[in-house]
């Protein structure tokens, strides 16, 4: 199992540091921060890549399973990243003679992706995944063999995998939610000469009250959480170990 560099693992912990204390619409995870060189050298993050069997018939499903395991610190990242086929985008097939493979059908690399409102204005987001420290996630391809013809032979496969990373997220909102938060956008820019400052702050306290509300009564419902793009801190080349297949 390969894990990060040295100077991959310095340059994230510096980029990390403290994500800060949580807040109440849009939230941020906490994270430790080095104190020592010997911290900072600590993993952040691995994946492993695993198949059942080593041997195959050129008729048999290959399956593969990517496990991504969190180090110590809590992480923001893409959902689709760590539990979804996109976590084999950058998957390597090399047959004995060195040669890559190419892709026959691409592998889905779809987002959950949604516009969220915080104060009034539109939060393009994707869905994400509060991965804290020490959990282990997996994403699952059903059958290699879709996505690369596979003679007879022996084969190498290994997967990269740019592992996003953000600073807060936002929780799920309902429709109605996004509706209220449209008009508060909509009472904030407002030209009309009858809305005066005073006017303009009552009619969005009361929709923030209505909002309120919503939560209260929808909270178990709006679990999700959603990961601006405007606040992506950074992303890390995570390398898997290299399995071997045979293909009979």
């Amino acid at each position: 199992m390969k894990l990060l560099t040295l100077l991959n693992l310095f340059l994230i912990v510096c980029l990390f540091g403290c994500l800060g204390s949580q807040q109440t619409a849009t939230q941020s995870t906490e994270t430790g921060t080095s104190s020592t060189d010997e911290e900072a050298s600590s993993t952040l993050a691995m994946i492993e890549l695993s198949s059942p069997k080593t041997i195959y018939s050129a008729q048999d499903p290959i399956p593969l399973e990517l496990t991504t395991t969190n180090g110590k610190f809590d992480l923001l990242v893409p959902i689709s990243s760590v539990t979804m086929q996109r976590a084999f985008r950058q998957l390597t097939v090399t047959d004995s003679n060195g040669q890559i493979v190419m892709i026959k059908k691409p592998i889905p690399l779809s987002n959950t992706m949604k516009t969220l409102y915080k104060t009034g204005k539109s939060v393009r987001c994707v869905q994400g995944l509060d991965m804290k420290g020490g959990t282990t996630h997996t994403s699952q391809l059903e059958n290699l063999q879709t996505h690369y013809r596979l003679e007879p032979g022996s084969y190498t496969v290994q997967v990269k995998l740019e592992l996003e990373v953000y600073r807060e997220f936002m929780q799920d909102q309902h429709p109605e939610i996004i509706e209220l938060e449209r008009e508060i956008f909509g009472i904030q820019n407002s030209k009309n000469p009858q809305f005066t400052p005073d006017v303009k702050k009552e009619a969005i306290g009361y929709t923030q009250d209505q909002i309120d509300l919503i939560k209260e009564k929808h909270k178990d419902e709006l679990q999700d959480i959603y990961l601006p793009l405007n606040a992506r801190r950074g992303k890390v080349l995570l390398e898997s170990n290299t399995i071997s297949l045979t293909i009979q």
